[in-house]
Order: C-alpha cells, then structure tokens, then sequence
C-alpha cells in the first residue's frame, strides 16, 4: 500500500496539492483469469498487463468501466538460433545444424516465410504490430521508419535456400521436404516457455509456416527458469523463441542485448572481442552514440544499428503486443501508456469522481 504524501512539491492548475488520492493498495492474485475476475466483481479500481483474450472479453461485458488500448508497447518477440561456438566437443549433428544456423541464407529464408500478420491476427487479435526489428512503433522517437518491412513470400523463401544449397527431395505421401547437400532433412526444435501463451502460439503457427518450406519442426515447451538454463548456460538448443521488453525509450536500455560483450547478447555472451564484423560496427556506433552532443546524431548512428541488426538477421522479429487497460468510469485522468508503469504514470493526477464521468481536469 502506498499513502499519500502531504508534503509532495506538485500541484494542480488551481494551486490544489497532490496527489488526489490517500492511498493506493496493491492486490496480488496468482493469474490473470483471477485479475480479471476481481476487476470485473470491482473489488480492484484499475487493471493493466492484459492479454488479447481478457481485453475482449472484459470490452464486451463493460458495465461501470472503460477499457483502453494503448498501442503497440515496447516489448518485442523474437525467434533466434543457436549462433554460439559450442566448441570442439559438440557432436556432429549438433555442428551440421549450426552450419545451416550461421547461413545468413537460411536466417534470411525463415525470416521471409514467417507470417507475421498472422501471428498478430491469431495471437493478438489484432491487438499487436508486426515486427522486423528490435524497435516496435511504439517508440516513436527511435524507431527507423525507413526500415524494410518485406511482405511474406514462399517464393523469396525458396530462392534464398536454393542460392545457400539446400534442395528438396520427395518422400512418400507426396510431401516435399528440405534436405541439405548431404541428402540429410532439415529438422530442428523452437523451445519456447510453457508458461507464455502467446508465445506458444507463435511458435505453433511457425512450426506451420516452416512445413511450407518442407522444414520438420518440433515445439519444445520448458519451464521458464530451464529454457534461460539452456539459452544462457549449456547452450543446448537449436532455436528458441523470446521477448523482451524494455523499460525505457532510449536505446541504451537494451546496451546489454546489442553489445557483443552484453551478458544477455544471446550468441556469444560478454565476448571479448566481437566475433563478427557487423557485431565490431554495431559496438562501435552504440558506444558512439553515448557521447554524441544531439538527438539527431544519436538517431542516425542508432538508425544505422538497427540497419546492421535486420541485414544480418541474428533474430528473426516477430510482433509486439498493444498495451490493454481498464478503469472503473469513477477513475479520472486515467490515460495508460506504452512505457512502464503503464496505468501510474500519472499516478498524483489520478482522482475518484463522484458524479457521472464527465471531462477530465
């Protein structure tokens, strides 16, 4: 619970001192159907961190309460491959896939076969934007609108794996699949956290996606805490699939992600020396754009990172999820945001009405 302040520096318009409100408490239940369940019995005033799912239904049922949709947020989701050196004890079958992983080629071809309208439709209800880099369109300041956004397409997707030398070959059934120049299939497994939803979604409608191409996929639920145990510590994966949020706006939230010696740079963590040329540029300009003296040189040099991030495909972006919120019609000045904390950002103007919802102050 927090108390309101009576010395706090901030006042309205009119002089008056806030915050309007005494106090704020804060309820903790166990799931979100529970989250739902009390907001709609109005035991609980606010409710943010929504789902797709529970928006919908909690806009369809509103009775003493708006719901409000914010925009796409500042988390993205991502699918990667396993990129790292394993070392001179991996096994063969390890090293043979991690040759088609490291194929920009191959990376390239995935990209362009998945369908992220899709996975918004279908995961998000409409309710996301679809993604091809690591700045959603919720951050308007950052993100570089003159970044490709490619359309889905087979056709491009088989192009790429015929120039890397894949070909496919036909089993029986009359199913095409894709083998490398061995004649070996191409098989591998997405591991995804069996306690996201959404992004188990996702790497459905992906597994499905890559059947196009002729790829075999399995889906691979874990725990949440052992798929960070193999993504970060054994490095037993082939491909996982992630997200990440950031807390602020500014590009250097997300240092520990780009930089190749950032403890979450998820190939190659905390790297000496970059292990790529394009990795020593993006180090370069993200370590530039810390002492650079305007906004404009710090977008142009960020601008180019996220260049440098979609042309060599290290992560193929999917989508972000809007951020959804409600209020009872009593909440006044309630005006969610992308950035954390989504529905207190303006905490001290929150106020209770006590007459029918009228104008903002």
């Amino acid at each position: 619970m927090l108390e309101r302040n009576p010395y706090y520096w901030k006042t309205d318009g009119k002089g008056n001192r806030l915050p309007y409100v005494e106090e704020i408490v804060f309820l903790f239940v166990p799931s979100a159907d529970a989250q739902v369940l009390r907001f709609q019995s109005g035991e609980t005033d606010v409710i943010s961190r929504l789902g797709a799912e529970n928006f919908s239904v909690l806009s369809r049922q509103a009775k003493g309460y708006s719901m409000t949709d914010a925009g796409p947020g500042l988390e993205y989701n991502f699918l990667f491959f396993n990129l790292n050196d394993l070392g001179k004890n991996a096994s063969a079958e390890a090293s043979r896939k991690q040759k088609w992983f490291k194929e920009l080629k191959f990376r390239k071809a995935v990209s362009a076969i998945v369908d992220r309208e899709a996975i918004v439709k279908l995961v998000y209800q409409g309710r996301g934007a679809p993604l091809w880099g690591p700045v959603t369109p919720g951050n308007h300041r950052w993100a570089n609108a003159s970044l490709a956004h490619p359309p889905r397409s087979l056709e491009k997707a088989r192009a790429l794996l015929r120039e890397a030398g894949f070909t496919w070959k036909s089993v029986p059934g009359g199913e095409d699949i894709l083998v490398e120049a061995g004649g070996t299939p191409v098989e591998f497994s997405i591991l995804t956290s069996s306690s996201n939803a959404d992004r188990a979604k996702m790497a459905t409608l992906i597994q499905e996606d890559m059947k196009q191409l002729g790829m075999r996929v399995q889906v691979v639920p874990l725990e949440f805490r052992s798929l960070l145990d193999r993504v970060t510590q054994t490095k037993e994966y082939e491909a996982c699939l992630l997200g990440l949020a950031s807390f602020d706006a500014d590009p250097n939230s997300d240092m520990n992600v780009w930089l190749s010696s950032g403890g979450t740079h998820l190939w190659n963590p905390s790297q000496t020396h970059p292990a790529t040329a394009w990795e020593a540029e993006v180090d370069r300009l993200l370590e530039q754009q810390l002492v650079a003296h305007s906004f404009d040189e710090r977008k142009k040099l960020y601008d180019r990172v996220q260049e440098i991030i979609a042309e060599n495909e290290p992560m193929t972006f999917l989508a972000s999820p809007n951020i959804l919120a409600g209020a009872k019609n009593t909440v006044g000045n309630f005006h969610p945001t992308v950035l954390e904390p989504y529905v207190l950002w303006n905490v001290e103007q929150l106020y209770f009405r006590s007459a029918p919802r009228s104008a903002d102050r």
